[in-house]
């Protein structure tokens, strides 16, 4: 049905629209995602305008189950990545 889009083939779309050699396309994707990487370990928010907002979110400790033995047990107070998209991306994925 969909496939996902790899580093490789962003690099490649870099190389296309900007006619860069494919290593510094490759070069160009990589400090990208290093730069959002960092940003979110700092715990700040990315915005990228007319895609959407990466944010990173508390998760409070809670009880669950084991789903392989059914024993009941805590999770762990955790941080995640959550992402809300732009009115923008959401009106043309619903379009």
């Amino acid at each position: 049905m969909s496939s996902n889009v790899t580093r490789k083939e962003l690099a490649v779309a870099v190389n296309e629209q900007l006619g860069i050699s494919q290593r510094n396309s490759s070069d160009i994707v990589d400090a990208v995602f290093s730069e959002l990487k960092d940003t979110l370990i700092k715990g700040e928010s990315v915005k990228l305008v007319q895609f959407g907002t990466l944010t990173v979110r508390q998760k409070s400790p809670r009880r669950g189950r084991n789903p392989r033995t059914g024993e009941a047990m805590t999770i762990t107070r955790r941080k995640m990545v959550s992402f809300r998209p732009s009115k923008q991306l959401r009106e043309r994925l619903n379009s």
